[in-house]
This record gives structure tokens, C-alpha cells and sequence, in this order.
């Protein structure tokens, strides 16, 4: 998968700028607050078609204008595709696939593969579960479109059976109807968890390889798939099984707290280094470590099965990171498009095969290797 140009229409602080891409390691440099991560943005919006910074999509539209718009054009499998993304005030944004518009977000979802890796990653080990629990739910949701609907699905439930079980606190008779509930409670969160299951032992093998070539194998990384069910790897019967009988040993303890408390909505992710679980241990620099193993297993699992390379999408995130977990990274970016953002071009100007300078919201200057070495300056 290549992005071969983006087009950003008032969006953010772009009112109207054209990103032509070069296939290697795309550099967009420049200082803080002028643009560079609402380019980072507007990519990955075209992966999980919402972006990943603000609730409200309005923010979105630059100001002063009453529309915005992303167009990206992208290779797939060696044929050119077109996914246009166009947003009104107050009205629902528009999507749009080789110009045809496509009602439904879960018929776009896969279409455009890429992995982001942000400052705000590093704190997947140390935050809470429900960090952890998005990092999968997003992965799986751009692989398994049934995973998307399953999940959407068990939310409504769940809202439900939270209703219910409220009404229960004056009314106890209505309990009777839970039954009803938990049955489809167990057969969407089964799916989840067995879904979940399998994509952590994928993932794990990766994250374990990567994680032993940045500590020179002194150190061991290894990923667990927590549940309230079993420790064991099980069948999607045997997860939906497990999971009726919590909920209804829970019953009335749930009843009391006016929500269900059991549930896929409260898994996690054990991270262990050499035995020990990270999130109490570790050190600044093994969490490094660990978080980059996982966005690059992310990418290679989307590469096994999928069969192509997803845009690899880095934001500000070198400066985070020590020479030897750079050099680390640029070795993995080699033979997949990458696009990562700098204020400190210095010594990774070579690096890159293209570089855009960018100053308040416009493209001051491009870069792209002069024949030999470095970059030779060219207007845009």
C-alpha cells in the first residue's frame, strides 16, 4: 500500500496544499504548531475514519470556512484508488471511494491500511486498561469487519443490560428479563474474546523478535491476553459458556452497582519483560522499547494477513527515542512508506527520501535526494 499524494482542503491550518509522496521515508519538518501532525491526521483518518485527536469533527474544518475536505490517492495490489473524505458544518461528513459516495463507514473500514505512533503511546503500558483495549479493538476493527460489528453490537447490549439492570434496583421482579440479555451479551463478547485471543499470540511473536533485536537479547517481552473467564486459551463456546455463568453468579452484585461488571469491556493486556509485568517494573527506555515492538508487530500482522504493506505514520516520536532505537527504526522503515514528522531535521535529513518543509500550514520547500548524497532543494 502507497499513498501516492494527499490533498488538504481547509483542513486544520491547510487551506489548500498538495502532499505528493515519494514510496520510501517521507519527512515533513518544520516547528511546532504549523501543520505537520494535522497532515499526520488527516492519513490516518483515512484508516479508521475518525480522527484520533478531537470528539467534534468541526474542529476539523480551518477557520473561517464552512467546508473541508481529504482526498488521498493510494496504490492497492498495484491498482490506484481514490477515498475522499468531505466535511460540512453541521452536517454529517461525506464519504467518497473512487468518487462514488459509500453510505456505510463498515464498507470503507480496510479499504486504506496504515499504523501510527505517537508520543502518547508510550503511555500504553503505564495508563489504565481501557488504553490497551483500544490499541486492540483498533487494530482488529481495520482487519475483521465482523469484528467491527460484533463490537458495535455488544456496546448496544451492554447499554441496555446497564438500563435494565437499574430499573432492577426498584423493581427486582424484572431481573427475570436479564436472562434475555446475557445470552447476547455471551454470544457477541465470545466472538470478541476469541478474536482478541488469537490476535495477541500473533501479535506477541512479533512483538517477542523485535523487542530481542532492540535489547541485543538480553531482555525477554511477552504479551498476555487477560480475561475474567479463563487463563486458558479456549473455543468461542467454551469463552460464551464462561461467560453466561459469570453473569449470572454476578447478578446481583450488578443489580447493586446499576452496571454490568463483567464482561470483554474489562480486559487487558499482561505485558511481561523477562517475567515481570512492565507497567510496575520498567524503565522509561524498556517502554520505549516495548511500545515501538508493538506498533511494528501491529504493522507486520497487518502485512501476514492482509498481504500488503500499511503506511507506517510516525509523529513526533524520534525525539522520544535514543540513537540506538532510532537506528533500530529506520532499519524496519526500510522497503515500507513511511511518513514522520520532525522539528529536528539534523542529522535524519539523509534519511529521507523526500523531505517537505513545512511553515504555517503550507509546504515552504520540498527536499528529494540530489544524485550522490543529501538533499537538493526544490520549489514547490
Amino acid at each position: 500500500m502507497i499513498i501516492r499524494r494527499l490533498r488538504l482542503e481547509n483542513f486544520r491550518n491547510f487551506a489548500d496544499e498538495t502532499f505528493d509522496f515519494t514510496d520510501g521515508i517521507n519527512i515533513l519538518a518544520g516547528n511546532n504548531a504549523q501543520g505537520k501532525t494535522n497532515c499526520i491526521e488527516a492519513i490516518y483518518f483515512c484508516s479508521c475514519l475518525k480522527s484520533y485527536r478531537v470528539l467534534k469533527e468541526e474542529q476539523l474544518i480551518r477557520f473561517g470556512a464552512e467546508t473541508a475536505a481529504i482526498t488521498l490517492t493510494f496504490l492497492l495490489e498495484g491498482r490506484e484508488e481514490e477515498l475522499k473524505i468531505l466535511f460540512a458544518r453541521g452536517r454529517p461528513k461525506e464519504f467518497r471511494h473512487n468518487g462514488l459516495v459509500v453510505p456505510r463507514l463498515r464498507d470503507l473500514l480496510g479499504c486504506f491500511q496504515s499504523v501510527i505512533f505517537t508520543p502518547d503511546h508510550l503511555n500504553l503500558i503505564k495508563e489504565g486498561p481501557h488504553k490497551r483495549r483500544s490499541f486492540l479493538d483498533m487494530a482488529l476493527c481495520s482487519l475483521e469487519l465482523q469484528y467491527t460489528d460484533q463490537l458495535l453490537s455488544y456496546q448496544k447490549i451492554l447499554k441496555n443490560r446497564n438500563a435494565l439492570l437499574r430499573q432492577c434496583q426498584s423493581d427486582y421482579a424484572l431481573s427475570e428479563m436479564l436472562e434475555i440479555w446475557d445470552e447476547k451479551l455471551a454470544e457477541a463478547g465470545s466472538y470478541i474474546a476469541e478474536a482478541r485471543q488469537k490476535y495477541i499470540m500473533q501479535l506477541s511473536a512479533f512483538v517477542k523478535e523485535y523487542y530481542s533485536e532492540i535489547s541485543q537479547g538480553s531482555e525477554k517481552l511477552k504479551l498476555i491476553y487477560l480475561n475474567q473467564f479463563t487463563k486458558e486459551e479456549v473455543s468461542r463456546e467454551e469463552y460464551a459458556r464462561l461467560f453466561r455463568e459469570r453473569l449470572r453468579r454476578m447478578r446481583d452484585h450488578d443489580i447493586t452497582m446499576g452496571q454490568t461488571m463483567s464482561g470483554i469491556h474489562k480486559d487487558d493486556i499482561l505485558i511481561l519483560l523477562s517475567g515481570k509485568s512492565m507497567k510496575f517494573f520498567a524503565s522509561q527506555g524498556q517502554i520505549r522499547s516495548a511500545v515501538l515492538a508493538m506498533k511494528l508487530a501491529e504493522a507486520e500482522c497487518i502485512t501476514r494477513l492482509q498481504g500488503s504493506e500499511p503506511v507506517l505514520l510516525l509523529d513526533d516520536i524520534l525525539s522520544e527515542l535514543d540513537a540506538h532505537r532510532q537506528k533500530f527504526i529506520f532499519q524496519k522503515m526500510n522497503g515500507r512508506q513511511t511518513v514522520l514528522t520532525t522539528c529536528e531535521l539534523g542529522k535524519i535529513r539523509k534519511k529521507g527520501d523526500k523531505v517537505f518543509s513545512i511553515k504555517e500550514g503550507k509546504v515552504a520547500k520540498i527536499r528529494v535526494p540530489a544524485s550522490g548524497s543529501g538533499c537538493a532543494d526544490q520549489k514547490k
